[in-house]
């Protein structure tokens, strides 16, 4: 009698495992993204107080939460005045998960209070990033 009900019991496990596995999802399901992508890292001011004329190094290791190409990148510039003095575009650039450095050159041309920031755009209108950071030129 236990043979006759061991049979029946190996072929139901078995039918429920092949449903299992054939109605199972193979990837788990993962949150969709924004919208808007999120980019981040440091940006670092070489040197930290430059002379006036003097060329400045920005350094920024860069990151986005996905694999995207922005068509334009800079570091925003304004004086005190709010004139801007921007670093030069990339274009066209593209961004991982990954940080990735970039390096942008310029020189200010007068002393004083600057405050910069990032700035990316993907197909329309420029978006900001802060936070905003202040540097002098002396």
């Amino acid at each position: 009698m236990q043979r006759k009900l061991l049979v029946p019991a190996a072929v139901l496990v078995a039918a429920v495992l092949a449903v299992v596995a054939l109605t199972a999802e193979r990837d788990v399901p993962v949150a969709a993204l924004p919208a808007k992508p999120t980019i981040a890292g440091p940006l670092r001011l070489e040197p930290a107080r430059p002379k006036a004329g003097q060329e400045v190094t920005l350094r920024a290791d860069l990151a986005a939460d996905r694999q995207l190409t922005l068509r334009g990148l800079t570091v925003r510039v304004q004086d005190a005045a709010g004139v801007p003095h921007d670093f030069p575009e990339l274009r066209d650039h593209t961004l991982g998960t990954t940080p990735q450095e970039i390096r942008l050159h310029r020189a200010f041309p007068a002393p004083g209070e600057y405050t910069y920031y990032l700035a990316y755009r993907l197909d329309g209108d420029w978006v900001t990033l802060r936070p905003w950071g202040t540097f002098t030129v002396r």
